[in-house]
Formats: structure tokens, sequence, C-alpha cells
């Protein structure tokens, strides 16, 4: 039987609030199945089923706030296996006698998350929400299960107390979070360069994945990056500060949602032809609208892609992602005038810019991995 804890999601997670069991008592459930969706301070993640067997118990409702590594659910081989009941915590002045001690109700095993030392239970985002809007927890009335304070009841605590012109209006999490990354890019040195480059057609055999323009740019700019390695690093503060060279090209690639910007990763991009990276950018897309993305598709990046040329723009600059020390901007692919073989000819071409942490590379540097990515798009003479 395997006890299953509340995971720890990413580095800096203390707690995650249990929104939604995709599985119920008695079913089935394979390792690596989505068990249940879990809110961070981030996003909301699907979790994985770290077993595989039945869920015979759980041992927490959807809505409760746990911290990292408490019990959630037991998954047993059996279906028909009873769960191990909790024991009771010793009374004060020494350990009770085990013929005195009481086995729980077997109903107390679903239960929602106890309130710690009498904290007051509040949701991640609603605790990230608070400190970013300044909000004193201790005064907001929780409409959560079991009183539990969520990022609504923040919102609607501070819009209580102080009054807003008609045309403001409230920043999301997600803006919140843009804001920050962006202006802590903001104070990275960065310098910019642009290449036109003359693009050929995809080549799309009828039994394989359609290949776009984009999939042949993501495919190029990884084996770029595996060629000029230096790009595909980033700065480590320190006392002395470092720069990190990584062995893996992680590609990732920004899409857009409603309400922003969320940028999942290609792993191991280097090693994937174009279809391949085709299928990735088409699942990756699909679960990032659909609010699918598991915690590894939002982790390791090493670089960055923006591509604004479905919106119909020529070329534009993108800010730095850090730690990574590139992005590339991608504009629209377009028949423009070109000169070949001395014969002025419309042919496809798209507008790359490429800004770089100059602390980690120089313009040469950057101006070969521009060469590098021109190599393997333009037309061979």
């Amino acid at each position: 039987m395997r006890l299953v804890k509340m995971p720890r999601l990413g580095q800096d997670m203390e707690e995650g609030t249990l929104l939604q069991w995709a599985k119920s008592v008695g079913d089935e459930v394979s390792e690596g199945e989505i068990l249940a969706v879990i809110e961070t301070d981030k996003a909301e993640v699907a979790f994985e089923s770290p077993a595989g067997g039945y869920l015979v118990a759980v041992l927490a409702d959807a809505g409760s706030t746990l911290a990292t590594g408490e019990p959630i659910a037991w998954i047993a081989d059996d279906p028909a296996a009873k769960p191990p009941s909790p024991q009771p915590a010793p009374a004060t002045g020494g350990k009770a006698p085990a013929s005195d001690r009481t086995p729980a109700p077997e109903a107390a095993i679903r239960h929602t998350a106890p309130r710690r030392g009498g904290r007051k239970p509040v949701s991640p985002l609603a605790r990230r929400r608070a400190k970013e809007l300044g909000v004193d927890l201790a005064g907001v009335e929780g409409t959560g299960p079991g009183g539990r304070v969520t990022e609504g009841d923040v919102v609607a605590a501070r819009q209580a107390v102080q009054a807003h012109s008609e045309d403001s209006e409230e920043l999301s999490r997600m803006r919140l979070a843009i804001a920050a990354r962006m202006s802590k890019s903001a104070a990275v040195p960065q310098f910019q360069l642009m290449r036109e480059i003359v693009l050929e057609r995809p080549e799309n055999p009828g039994d394989g994945p359609k290949v776009t323009y984009t999939d042949l740019l993501l495919w190029a700019t990884a084996g770029a990056l595996a060629e000029r390695p230096a790009v595909n690093s980033s700065w480590v503060d320190g006392d002395p500060p470092t720069v990190k060279s990584h062995p893996s090209v992680n590609l990732g690639f920004a899409v857009a949602v409603p309400d922003g910007l969320i940028v999942p990763v290609i792993r191991d991009a280097a090693s994937l032809s174009p279809a391949q990276i085709s299928l990735e950018r088409r699942r990756l897309e699909g679960a990032a609208r659909g609010g699918r993305l598991l915690p590894e598709d939002l982790s390791g990046g090493t670089f960055t892609v923006s591509n604004l040329g479905g919106a119909g723009v020529d070329e534009f600059i993108a800010l730095l992602n850090p730690p990574e020390a590139g992005i590339l901007a991608m504009g629209a692919v377009k028949p423009r005038p070109v000169v070949v073989d001395g014969a002025l000819v419309a042919a496809p071409t798209v507008r790359l810019t490429l800004t770089g942490d100059h602390r980690v590379f120089d313009g040469v540097e950057g101006a070969r991995f521009l060469q590098a990515i021109a190599d393997r798009l333009q037309p061979q003479v």
C-alpha cells in the first residue's frame, strides 16, 4: 500500500491547494496518470499518480490547503484493502498503553486540511495575492471550503478599503507575475541583433505531421544553440558570479493565453526532427490553452523563441526571460523582394531579432548564432 503525499511542485513551494480529484475512491489508477489538480502560488498543475493500483482512500477534500509532504491519499494493489487508521496523539504525561488506544472511525479517513496551529486556512494564491496587494489576511473573511481564504476574498477585501478611479483595473495574478519578471529582465544589460533570412518552404509528406515555418525556426534555433553553446547559457549571481553552460537545449516558446503569456518548454529540442518539433509544439500549445500543463512542461528552459508573425508583426524586440541569456523574436513570414543570382525576385523571408545578455556573450557570438540558424533555413545553392 502506497501513501500519497502533497508533492513539492517547485523549489519554493511550501503548500498547495487540492482543487480537484481526477479519480474517485475505488477507481483504478495507473502510474503517471493524472490523479488530481493542485494549485500552487504560480499555476494550476496536473499531479500524476506516483504509483499504480486502486485509490482506496482520499485524505483531503477538494479545496483543502496542505503543506508539502502531508498525506492526501492511499493507493493499494487490492481494491478492497483498508488503509491504516490514523493513530491519535498520546495524552500529555506519557504514552497511553496500547490497549487504551482507540482507532479513529473509518469515516475520519476523509478530512479537510487541519488548521495547523490555529492558523486561518489560506490558499497559496490568496497568500501571494495578499502580499502583492498589501492586504492583512487577519482581517479577511474566507468564503472557501472550511472558511478558507481565496484569492477572490483578498481582492474583495482590498476593494472594500481602497477607492479606485473609474478607469483603473485590478491586475491578474499572471499579469503581476509578468510585470515582476519583465522588471527583473529590464535590469539586465541587453543588446539586439537583427537579420532577415530567406526561407525554403516546409516539406510536408502526406503521412506525417504538418511542419510550419514556426516549427522550422524552432528546429533551426535548437540546432544553432547546440552548435553555439555560449548562447545556450545563463548568468549566475554569486561571489564571484559565474556563467552556466547548459548541456541540453530546452527550448521555450511563448504561447498567448487569455490573461497573458506562458512559456512551455520543448526538452532536448536539438535531438528532434522538424516533424517531432511540430508534434511536441502542438501538444504543449494545447495543454497550455487547456490548463493541462505538467510541472516539467514549464521548467528548465535554456532559451526562448517569441513569435508575433501570426499577428502580422514584421519585426520586434523581445525582452530576456531571466535567467536565460537569449531570446529570439520571430516576425511574419512574407514574400519580400530579394536579389538571387543578380535578379530581383520575390521570396519568403523572416526577420529575426536576437536579444542577448551582454554579460554572457558578445555581439560577434550572437552574429555567429544567427548565421547558424540561417545555414539551416536558407535554400542551398
